[in-house]
Order: C-alpha cells, then structure tokens, then sequence
C-alpha cells in the first residue's frame, strides 16, 4: 500500500502544479493554455485517487471517465460528472488548430472557458484531496 500511496501523491502534486500553472496562464492572457492544463489537473488528481484503489488508468485521458470509475469508491465524485464534459473538450481543442473549424484555439477559447476550466478542476482536486485524506489519514 505505501508504494500506492506514494505514486498517488506524486499524481496529486503534479495536478495542482498544472492547476497553478492554468491560473498562471489565465493571468497572462493565455486561456487555451489554460483550458489544458486545468484538464490535464483533474485528470492526474482523479488518477492520484485511482492508485489508491489499485486501478490502472493510463487507457484514458477522458475526466469523466475517471470520474465515473471514482464514483464506483465515492459517490461524491458524481457531481463533477455533468461539468467535466467540457474540460474533455478542452483536451484537444485547447492544442490543435485542426479540432476547430476555421479558427485556431487561441483565437476561439476565451478568458470565461478558462475561468470555467479552472474552477471544475479545483473542485475536483480538492475532492480528491479530501478523499484520500480520509482514505489514508496517517500516511497523508
């Protein structure tokens, strides 16, 4: 277990470092970038949270899919579901010119689709966060 615990805290930090980053890059004017990195952060938490459970999940990049295997341990996680559908979006239209029709990611996601990104991600890494601590509160 204490191998588990500690890949999923290095998981965990490395999402709120890239949540830090997507706030960075909202400030500087940078919301594709920022769209990105914020899925990318719910996506390593909810990963951190899986490990704890012995789950692999390097299949997918999908939120909501990560989400859905973490609702069958925490049915807390049910209510980011609805909302992580447009951080999925982000995971290539955020990056790729050719995933938007006639514009260029930089052009179209604006300051509100980072702003959005941002705050579903923080959301669900301070759920992770809070269901690993009571998980494994004396290792945490």
């Amino acid at each position: 277990m204490e191998v588990l615990a500690k890949e999923s805290a290095r998981w965990l930090r490395q999402a709120e470092y890239d949540l830090k980053a997507a706030d960075w890059n909202l400030e500087g004017g940078f919301f594709a970038p920022a769209c990105f990195l914020a899925q990318q952060g719910a996506a390593k938490s909810l990963r951190a949270y899986l490990f704890l459970k012995k789950e692999d999940t390097h299949e997918t990049k999908s939120v909501v899919e990560l989400l859905e295997r973490a609702v069958t341990y925490e049915e807390a996680f049910k209510q980011f579901i609805s909302p992580s559908g447009r951080l999925d979006i982000h995971y290539k239209t955020s990056r790729f010119p050719d995933s938007l029709p006639g514009g260029i990611p930089s052009e179209v996601i604006i300051e509100r689709d980072a702003r959005e990104a941002i705050v579903v991600a923080g959301d669900i890494i301070r759920a992770v966060e809070a269901a690993r601590k009571e998980y494994m509160p004396e290792t945490i």
